[in-house]
């Protein structure tokens, strides 16, 4: 019988939901049961329990952690374009029940290649775990011997338990947002690619020391907020996750459980404006640093520890269906590095957003470019294309 684990405080912190992704290959792939339940008991053992009272425990029944799947009769060529639906292809939605597993893996053979759909429990792992768990496969069916994986997720609550609150964590509040994510309205998602190149020479950049991301949150804030016509007095915060394994002690790229913490940022209905984008950047690029040290995320951590058995945790903005936005940054995960046998993805996807105010950004094929992928109310969207274009 395996052990039980407790959820760190950074686990019970994610939604409730599944972290859900596809790879797209324009060649056959052997089945992949046989390996991947080998490799999960190697490097995840922990992926055929399940959670319940924030431990992950033994089920007491088997979760189905691959499974596959024929369509041989048809061609994969109309997923590799954003313009066409892939919500079928996923055998779970996007809230976990009782009886889906941890992770999850189905394969689909096509006439023309493979594509392989991937899913892990938010409480499980973050974004960077979850794709390393999938770089880390491909390179153990080379007969490679990757470094295994951290999975000691009491190295976070020990820190937790030895630190003291010494911020304002605005990040983070006891008070229920006013939509929850039950709640959904009829919104679009806009898709658009960017160089850094060709987005700081479309918006006149010149500060080098601006990240593509500081540069994008300025923009869009502005952006989307004057396309919703915001009252002046309104201040709009955006939050997004940071991955603090380089920030913490004995936290390392190697760790699984959740190292995302999540970061906020405010601006006043007035800045957004009449400042220029590189304005907003530079504020966004010194603020930051303020989030992105030890000190800073201890006490976050310690913040965790104090409410959670008081009340729920919840986020420091509207994630969505409000003023605010939310943005999730997986431009830099090795999705586009997981080789199966005869080459690396040819498209790399995620299903549908729902959700007003959630921004993804991707990766792409191309190492210098991203894919931005911006939901907004459909009566926001027309506008938004101009603005983009």
């Amino acid at each position: 019988m395996a052990k039980s684990t407790c959820l760190s405080l950074c686990d019970v912190l994610m939604p409730c939901a599944y972290i859900r992704s596809l790879l797209i290959f324009d060649y056959e792939i052997n089945s992949l049961e046989k390996d991947f339940l080998e490799f999960l008991h190697i490097y995840c053992p922990q992926a055929f329990q399940c959670i319940k009272n924030e431990q992950i425990v033994d089920c007491g029944e088997d979760r189905q952690v691959f499974s596959y799947e024929s369509r041989s009769n048809e061609s994969l060529s109309k997923y590799f374009h954003n313009d066409s639906s892939i919500d079928d292809l996923f055998p779970y939605s996007f809230k976990p029940n009782d009886v889906s597993p941890l992770i999850f893996l189905h394969q689909i053979r096509f006439d023309d290649g493979t594509i392989l759909v991937f899913g892990c429990h938010h409480y499980f792992s973050d974004g960077h775990g979850f794709s390393l768990l999938g770089q880390r496969f491909s390179l153990w069916l080379k007969g490679k011997r990757p470094t295994l994986l951290d999975h000691d997720r009491s190295k976070l609550n020990y820190l937790a338990n030895s630190s003291t609150i010494q911020f304002e964590h605005k990040e983070m509040s006891v008070i229920e947002p006013i939509h929850s994510f039950d709640f959904l309205s009829s919104t679009q998602t806009v898709i658009k690619h960017f160089t850094k190149e060709n987005l700081f020479t479309k918006l006149g950049i010149t500060n080098e020391k601006l990240s593509t991301n500081d540069v994008l949150v300025g923009w869009l804030t502005q952006t989307i907020s004057r396309i919703r016509q915001l009252p002046s007095e309104t201040t709009v915060k955006v939050g997004m996750a940071l991955n603090t394994r380089m920030f913490l002690p004995d936290i390392d790229e190697n760790y699984f459980g959740n190292a995302s913490f999540y970061i906020c940022f405010s601006f006043s209905m007035t800045d957004l404006l009449h400042r220029t984008v590189t304005q907003l950047a530079e504020q966004i690029n010194l603020d930051k640093r303020k989030f992105m040290n030890r000190e800073y995320l201890q006490s976050a951590l310690a913040y965790m520890a104090k409410y959670h058995h008081q009340s729920p945790i919840y986020l420091g903005w509207e994630a969505h269906g409000g003023v605010d936005l939310s943005i999730s940054n997986w431009s830099k995960f090795p999705l586009y590095q997981c080789d199966f046998g005869k080459g690396t993805p040819r498209a790399f996807r995620i299903p549908s957003i729902l959700f007003d105010g959630l921004i993804f950004i991707l990766p792409t094929s191309n190492p210098n470019e991203i894919e931005l992928h911006i939901t907004l109310k459909h009566q926001h969207t027309k506008e938004l294309l101009t603005e983009l274009n």
